[in-house]
This record gives structure tokens, sequence and C-alpha cells, in this order.
């Protein structure tokens, strides 16, 4: 029985399937226990390497991430990954994750095939460094960047308008009448970092105010509570931050609530990427909402373009424009 046979059988979509064989969170336990009883009755299994025996052609698609620990990175990407699958499967591809770690580079040695077993990639994430991302190149497959570019070598890739959305969140605090406006980021090398620096520094450069870059060896929860301490918050504080992302901004919230410090009138504070618990904290915070579904399609779609049409080797950049999210951090 295969795939799509065992989808129609129990009324459960493919995808489904797969996220539950992955073992991916976003699937409630009714159909994940219906699942998993029908997989154990048909014995079923997605066989790696009998399907690449079987067919003259590769039918998956690595999709390599930085191996994160932060439940809000996690949950941010989910849904990106949602899309590869729904679409990749829709056209007989299935999703292999790939790991890339900070401290050994890019996992292939426990990922379930080898480099060359793959029709093409997905690169998820800001962090995989240009060295990690051009030994994937050298595999001579179709791959694609999600959230990230190199400014150097043309590679295909979808982003978002980083530096407008930085900008115009940049002016919210401005036009509120914050004098001193930090920009809080993570490496100073990261694409998206970079670019969010670039619409922050446009905006305090028209406003003729100093600009104020802190630099985090992270972009997690840690770092943006690290960051509270390192500017000397207290009630007389009148400060705008600005963070390259929400899990950053959230930290920061949590450290302020945790002090007594009302956050939204002497201190306002915007983060980046509308991840789920950005309406939820408190106050909700004021940030950039990423299309990452629709980011995450349009990458599905453009590596698909690239696996079935090999003598087009034109690199597209294609940006997706975001939204700010107003709310009561500012």
């Amino acid at each position: 029985m295969n795939l799509k046979e065992l989808s129609e059988k129990i009324e459960v979509s493919a995808s489904t399937i797969s996220r539950v064989l992955n073992d991916k969170p976003g699937i409630s336990e009714a159909t994940r226990a219906k699942v998993l009883e029908a997989i154990e009755k048909e014995h079923f299994t997605l066989n790696f390497a009998a399907r690449n025996l079987v067919k003259a052609e590769s039918r998956f698609i690595g999709i390599i991430s930085r191996k994160r620990t932060s439940v809000e990175d996690v949950i941010f990407f989910h849904h990106s990954i949602n899309q590869f699958q729904e679409i990749l499967l829709q056209n007989n591809y299935f999703c292999v994750p790939i790991a890339y770690y900070d401290d050994k580079g890019i996992d292939f040695g426990n990922a379930p095939l080898s480099p060359n077993d793959y029709a093409g990639f997905i690169i998820r994430g800001q962090s995989i460094p240009q060295k990690e991302i051009l030994s994937v190149k050298k595999f001579g497959k179709p791959f694609i960047l999600l959230e990230n570019s190199l400014y150097e070598t043309k590679v295909n890739c979808v982003v978002c308008n980083d530096a407008e959305l930085e900008y115009e969140l940049t002016k919210i605090l401005i036009n509120k009448g914050h004098k001193r406006i930090v920009h809080v980021t993570g490496p100073d090398y990261w694409y998206n970092n970079k670019e969010r620096i670039k619409g922050y520094s446009n905006a305090m450069n028209e406003a003729a105010l100093e600009k104020e870059i802190i630099c985090m060896e992270d972009t997690v929860l840690s770092t943006g509570r690290k960051t509270f301490e390192l500017l000397n918050i207290d009630e007389e504080t009148n400060i705008g931050v600005s963070f390259v992302n929400d899990a950053m901004a959230i930290g920061f919230i949590k450290e302020a609530n945790d002090n007594n410090i009302k956050i939204g009138e002497n201190i306002s504070v915007v983060g980046f990427d509308d991840i789920p618990w950005a309406s939820l904290t408190t106050p909700p915070l004021t940030t950039a909402r990423i299309e990452i579904d629709d980011m995450g399609k349009l990458a599905s779609m453009r590596l698909l373009d690239m696996i079935s049409n090999s003598n087009n080797t034109k690199t597209v950049k294609s940006i997706v424009d975001g939204k700010i999210i107003i709310r009561n951090t500012t």
C-alpha cells in the first residue's frame, strides 16, 4: 500500500500522515491515533531506500534547517514546513529533515539518504552560514533559500521586505517621541539581521537621531532578557527598543514584567515576525508580520520548477511583503 492509497482508505491527507510519521506537531491526538493505528494495521512505512531503487529519479526533498531549541522558533518555522509538505506531496515528493548544527555544520551523516539521493533542497532560516550553503551548491542539485540570501553569489531565494518593515517599525518609535531608540539584533552577518539594521539606520538617519545597535550572540528569549539588564531599565527610563525578532522582544517584556516595569508608555517595544506568542504577551507586542506560509509555498513551487526545468539556470530572488501589526507595546 502506498501513501495515496492509505490516505484514501482512512480519509486523512497524505501530508498529515507524513507529519505523523515524522513526529511533527500540529495534529490532534485523535487524528494521530487514527493514523498510527492504520499504519500498524497495514504495516505501512515510507521506505526511502526502496523507493529510490525502484524509481529512476529521486522523489525526496531535503529540508535543511538549524537544530532549534527555542519553542518560539520551532512554531514559527513549523508553518513553512506545512506548506512544503502539502505542495511537495501533491507532486509526489517527500520531505526529509536535515539538521544544521552550529558546531558541526549540516549533518548529512544522520539523515536517511546521502546528498546525491535528493532531487533538491530547501534551506530554511538566516542562521545557515554562506559556506554551508555553498557546500550544498557543490552537489549540483536544485536548491532554494527561505528567509535568507547571499550578497555576492546569486542563488534562488524567498525573503520578505525586511528593510522596509524595520524602517516602518523604527518610525513608529520615532513618532512616539523617543529620542533614544536602540536596535537589538543577533549576529550582524545574518542576512535578515543585516537587512533590518539597514531599515533601522535609514529611519534614524532621516530623523537625525543617534544610532545604537546591540548585537547579541543569538536571537532567543534568554538574549532578550539579557538586553533588559544591559540597558539598565528602570521606571524613569524613556526609550524605544526595536528587536530583530519577537522571541527577543518577548524575553525583554517578560523581564520587565518580573521587575514591575510597565511597557507601552515611557518604554516602547517592537518585535519582528508575529509569531503566535506576540499577541499573547502582557501587553501584546507591536511587530511586523512575516507571511511565512506564503513564503514556504512559493519556495516549494519554485524548487519544483527548477527540478522539472533543469535547463533554466536563471536565479530568482522573490520578495514577499509583510505588514505592520500595531498592538499595545507602542
